[in-house]
């Protein structure tokens, strides 16, 4: 350990930091360090005592070490000398070096500035010779070639131009290298406008038939040739945009203005026929014309390295013009004042669209695609198209046709607002609705109530062929929901008020009201309305852009929302059921209780012979479930509604007759035991409690004809108990569950 230490050397900080670290105080810091330095103390003196002699020696050993050094001293100076002395030559011829290689700097840029002065007047001379060259031939090709040499050089002086602009030859050069260009643009749009109408002649005479010596590959294709060699030329000098413009006023204005100019009343009121007439010849120009040229141009042009030949002449030549045309000839076609022409119109511009992007192959995906939809044209074109404006003049209309219709039925009711189909008292002016429609809406999906079939007809009013647009599919189903809701608020409401206004009258008479049909009425079509509207939902996928990719997950979210929004009328549907259940129970159940009376006294000390058939009443137990049904129609809707009445009706009546029977039964059994008890009888009556109900025990009737009263009264109970679960299992509905004990319970009673 003591050897460590001396070959080791010891870092105070460092020890006193790790004994911090671990939670050491400073005094106790200080006493290790004081202990350490007591010990290497021990140490030094330990060493010094164990090698004395060399300890001794080191004084001997250093003798003359003085003299040394000065003898080394004065060499070394000398040395140290003569190389800073050797530096600072190096360094002056460093610097001497460096100037000189700044001056060839300075030489070599001085005759770069002098190439390009050199460069750039020779260049100014020979593009005047080939402008003035191809001015004075009269070959329009070899013309067109001395464009495009002249315009090779024009390039390379302007990229001079830019290069040496701070020159005072550059500046001086200026003006005439603006005349160069402005000669050269000139040259190139003289040749570039009569090539466009000799092309657009050739095809006419093509079309036409008058020229039938006419050929694409003789006259036509070698114009269009020309022309690509000038918008090449164009190209070089980095002015598509100016090409483009003199195509779209040579090539494609003159057809447009002659279709579209010249309208009266600048589009208002324009007739979908006619201005479906004018797309379609705008279409025939350019499937003629337009395709022919802009297909030969890009197979004459040189494409460049990504591919494009920096031209997009269907979109910003021939279709800007065209849609230009449309919007400055027609501005007032695209206002919905008639909504009918708005539509036909609308339908027949899409069309078009349609059709012109496959023409010229803009309809795939890819960057052809993206330069239409993303072409600043298109976008003010689509724009103008107020579809906004015609989509709230059809929800206006629909939303009328409704609250005419509600404030004429419902006087107190309020209306549906446009914003979420919640109730407003905003007046809305009367609307002329086709009552033939309803009614055939009405006979076609099996409705009984007129707000189902108003309903029923707002909805396939927004999605009809002659009503709705792609574009407002969103807006459309929103109005659609806005439909379903004002339904379930308006049949909700009326179902209230027939309950309301059946309550206050009498069973019988309650049976008999018109309330207890319209409630009928309106179960029926709560239950109808969710079947034509899944049905017109799947028919609504199939006109909703993007269903081709997610039909599946499309229509699964619209049926969804629309079970949402009906999803209230089942409890209404329930509400209406429960009413007319009731109103059917009260006077089946009402006499239960005097004709078990009336059975009892027919067999009470009257010597009768014992029963063998059902009371007379039992059969007409369910006459009011039967007179109630007869009101209701004949289909599978209908069948839903008995189900649920009969349910609730034999669950009910059932329930009833058990307990009035258990009870009359059990005041039999109370009757034979307090008879034993008066005649001091020791032999006790055994009974049996299940409920209400009580079975002496002993008493078992089957097999065998009953002699005695109450055995008569039990046997005549049993048959009519008997009857009505026959009568129940006939229905094809499960009776209540106390009736089916009482049923098990009360068989030692019967045959």
């Amino acid at each position: 350990m003591e050897a460590d230490e001396t070959r080791e050397p010891f870092n105070t900080k460092a020890y006193a930091a790790a004994a911090l670290a671990q939670g050491k105080t400073l005094d106790t810091v200080q006493s290790e360090l004081s202990k350490r330095l007591q010990q290497t103390q021990r140490t030094l003196f330990s060493l010094i005592n164990q090698r004395y002699e060399d300890f001794l020696g080191l004084s001997t050993s250093l003798t003359g070490i003085d003299t040394t050094i000065d003898e080394l001293r004065a060499p070394l100076t000398n040395v140290k000398r003569e190389i800073r002395a050797v530096s600072e030559e190096l360094q002056t011829k460093l610097e001497y070096m460096d100037s000189r290689l700044a001056y060839r700097a300075q030489l070599r840029e001085k005759k770069q500035v002098l190439r390009l002065f050199l460069d750039l007047g020779q260049l100014l001379s020979r593009v005047g010779l080939v402008l003035a060259e191809a001015e004075a031939t009269k070959d329009p090709a070899e013309h067109v070639t001395c464009l495009e040499r002249a315009a090779v050089d024009v390039s390379q002086i302007r990229y001079f131009a830019r290069k040496g602009s701070e020159y005072p030859y550059v500046v001086a050069a200026q003006q005439r290298i603006q005349q160069i260009e402005e000669s050269l643009l000139t040259a190139l749009e003289h040749s570039l406008q009569p090539a466009l109408e000799r092309f657009l002649d050739q095809c006419t005479a093509q079309n036409d038939g008058s020229d039938p010596l006419a050929s694409q590959t003789a006259g036509s294709d070698e114009t269009a040739h020309l022309i690509a060699q000038t918008l090449r030329a164009y190209s070089t000098v980095e002015e598509t945009e100016r090409a483009e413009d003199i195509m779209r006023v040579a090539l494609v204005r003159p057809i447009v203005s002659h279709v579209f100019g010249a309208q009266p009343g600048r589009g208002m009121g324009l007739e979908p026929e006619k201005f479906a007439s004018m797309l379609r010849s705008v279409l025939q120009f350019a499937k003629s014309t337009c395709v022919p040229l802009v297909k030969s141009i890009e197979s004459h042009l040189a494409a460049g390295s990504n591919g494009s030949t920096g031209y997009k002449l269907a979109v910003r030549v021939v279709w800007r013009e065209i849609s230009s045309c449309i919007m400055e000839s027609l501005p007032l076609v695209f206002v919905p004042g008639m909504p009918e022409r708005f539509h036909k119109n609308y339908r027949e511009a899409c069309v078009f669209v349609s059709e012109f992007s496959q023409m010229f192959s803009l309809s795939n995906d890819g960057a052809e695609c993206d330069s239409l939809m993303l072409d600043p044209v298109y976008m003010e074109f689509s724009r103008k198209w107020q579809l906004s404006a015609y989509f709230s003049i059809q929800k206006k209309h629909v939303i009328a046709v409704l609250e005419d219709f509600e404030r004429g039925k419902l006087p107190n009711a309020a209306h549906v607002s446009e914003s979420n189909g919640t109730r407003s008292s905003t007046p809305v002016p009367k609307t002329q609705v086709d009552e033939k429609d309803v009614l055939q809406i009405k006979h076609d999906a099996g409705l009984l109530t007129e707000h189902a079939a108003r309903a029923v007809w707002a909805i396939k009013q927004c999605w009809a062929p002659s009503v709705y647009l792609e574009s407002l599919a969103a807006k459309f189903w929103q109005l659609t929901m806005q439909i379903l809701m004002w339904y379930r608020q308006t049949a909700g409401q009326c179902i209230q008020q027939l309950i309301q206004s059946n309550t206050s009258k009498d069973s019988v008479q309650a049976l008999e009201s018109p309330e207890l049909d319209e409630l009928l009425h309106h179960m029926h079509d709560m239950f109808a309305i969710q079947e034509v509207a899944a049905e017109q939902t799947r028919a609504i996928c199939r006109v909703v852009p993007g269903t081709d990719t997610g039909a599946l997950s499309i229509s699964a979210g619209l049926e969804s929302a629309v079970g949402q929004v009906l999803a209230p009328l089942d409890d209404t549907s329930n509400q209406a059921a429960d009413h007319i259940s009731s109103t059917i129970v009260a006077p089946s159940t009402s006499t239960l209780v005097s004709h078990l009376r009336r059975t009892t006294s027919q067999f009470r000390h009257t010597n009768r012979p014992p029963p063998s058939t059902p009371s007379p009443y039992i059969p007409k137990l369910f006459t009011y479930l039967e007179s109630t049904e007869s009101k209701i129609t004949h289909d599978q809707t209908s069948e839903r509604i008995k189900h649920m009445l009969r349910t609730r009706v034999i669950v009910r009546v059932t329930q009833e007759f058990a307990r009035v029977c258990a009870d009359a039964l059990a005041t039999i059994s109370k009757t034979e035991a307090s008879l034993l008890r008066l005649r001091k009888s020791r032999a006790p009556v055994a009974r049996v409690d299940v409920g209400d109900v009580v079975v002496p025990i002993g008493v078992d009737l089957r097999g065998r004809v009953p002699d005695a009263d109450n055995d008569k009264i039990r046997r005549q109970i049993w048959l009519d108990v008997d009857r009505v679960a026959r009568i129940v299992h006939d229905y094809g509905v499960e009776p209540d569950p106390e009736f089916a004990r009482f049923v098990d319970l009360i068989q030692p009673l019967g045959i």
